[in-house]
């Protein structure tokens, strides 16, 4: 099965240490993608708090292959956007571009922000469960 991790996921895991939640990744998913806007705005945190990056970087490198934003996923992107503005509703654009990195690649979105995805259709969506064992969403 393949998976998209989300930014939330990667805080979980590298921040706070969430080793059973990686464990539980990587029992699920025998393919992890991470697009790239996630890898931004993961080492965005970090280096807006002087943190180096340069480590953490090659960590999620080696979790999961790094996806560009290809004509397919943009075009994507736009019928999303498009279709949540007829609703009247928003998203950001880097959820969008997330989104649609899972839907192109046939995979489901990992991560502990549902709310900001559940308005997706075609979009599948998996919540890890937390160290306690409760669901983070």
């Amino acid at each position: 099965m393949k998976g998209v991790l989300d930014t939330s996921i990667l805080i979980e895991v590298y921040d706070r240490g969430k080793e059973k939640l990686l464990a539980d990744i990587l029992d699920r998913y025998n393919v992890l993608y991470v697009p790239w806007i996630v890898l931004y705005e993961y080492l965005y945190g970090h280096k807006y708090m002087g943190r180096s990056v340069q480590e953490r970087k090659v960590a999620v490198e080696k979790l999961g292959n790094i996806v560009g934003a290809t004509q397919e996923i943009i075009l994507q992107a736009l019928e999303l956007d498009v279709a949540l503005h007829k609703q009247g509703l928003t998203l950001p654009f880097s959820d969008l571009l997330v989104a649609s990195t899972a839907i192109v690649l046939g995979a489901e979105l990992i991560t502990l922000d549902k709310e900001h995805y559940e308005r997706i259709p075609r979009l599948r969506i998996y919540v890890p469960e937390n160290d306690d064992g409760l669901s983070c969403d």
